[in-house]
């Protein structure tokens, strides 16, 4: 799994750049660029990650990233990181939902960062979203009803002229100005300065082995040599480009999975625990309920009561 270096072509007579993509699932793509990025997704729902973050979102989900911060979105009906392959966006061909018919759809709004800062130094109607840039470092998450509120226009997303266009963003960003609650992703702690080349291929690696194997009782030493370091220069890498331990990061995949199949499957919950790569049940349930606050039979009740109050 490479961390992958998205170049972003805005076009000169253009203000921003917009994908919008239909798929039959959302592969896991592990990758970042210097642009801002405000990604809608819709009828949708799996797991995010975000620098160090790892959560689960579902439909209406309405994101603000960073530049230079790593990340990706990844549907429960997915193959497993490991499995995919290719550059960035290599499946979406095979993906594409065909027709008039609507899969995982994500609406993604690309940015530059000298292009927001002089817009919110010269349209004081707008600074207000100053907050949101400082916040988006992290990756930040819009409140759903906001994310309704750019859903409505989705109509118009890759419509008109590229005045039509910029008239549209502005629309969007002026809906954030509204946001009642913004939700920080990844951790205070996290840094998202870019790793150098020989660093991000030891540390794409190091995520290979953890993302192939969280399922299966793996130790720190396990990745170590398998990683060619030591455990203790693991720990220090890992800590450095990633923010946070290997254990917290591995108990965020294996929850991040029972998540998803509490959330997508009637498989029984012992089963759930095993298949995320707990070893009992007891320890599944009290870490499940110390990180979600709720406990794992209760959240699957949840999941037709609204997903964002269970994510």
């Amino acid at each position: 799994m490479k961390l992958l270096f998205e170049h972003v072509q805005i076009a000169e007579d253009r203000s921003w750049k917009g994908l919008y993509r239909n798929l039959q699932a959302i592969p896991f793509e592990w990758h970042f660029h210097p642009e801002y990025e405000l990604t809608l997704t819709l009828g949708s729902q799996g797991q995010r990650y975000v620098g160090d973050h790892i959560g689960a979102y579902g439909d209406d989900d309405l994101v603000l990233l960073g530049p230079n911060l790593p990340h990706t979105w990844h549907s429960s009906n997915a193959k497993p990181p490991s499995v995919s392959q290719g550059g960035l966006r290599a499946a979406d061909a095979v993906l594409q939902v065909k027709g008039r018919r609507k899969g995982h759809q994500a609406f993604v709004f690309w940015f530059t960062a000298d292009w927001i800062n002089s817009v919110c130094q010269t349209m004081p109607e707008l600074a207000g979203l100053e907050k949101a840039l400082r916040l988006a470092r992290r990756g930040v998450q819009f409140d759903g009803k906001t994310a309704r509120k750019v859903a409505a226009f989705a109509p118009q997303f890759d419509r008109g002229t590229s005045a039509d266009q910029l008239l549209l963003l502005i629309e969007v960003l002026r809906t954030l100005l509204d946001a009642n609650d913004l939700t920080p992703l990844a951790s205070d702690r996290f840094d998202a300065a870019l790793p150098d080349h020989d660093d991000a291929s030891r540390l794409g690696k190091v995520l290979d082995l953890l993302h192939g194997s969280y399922f299966e009782p793996i130790s720190s030493a396990w990745i170590a040599q398998n990683a060619g370091m030591s455990e203790r220069t693991l720990r220090r890498f890992f800590q450095r480009h990633m923010g946070s331990n290997i254990q917290d990061y591995l108990m965020g995949l294996r929850l991040g999975r029972a998540a998803s199949l509490l959330l997508s499957s009637d498989m029984p919950i012992y089963r759930v625990a095993e298949e995320a790569g707990f070893q009992n049940l007891s320890h599944f349930n009290r870490q499940f309920r110390r990180h979600r606050g709720i406990a794992p039979s209760v959240f699957r009740k949840k999941r037709f009561e609204g997903f964002a109050d269970v994510a």
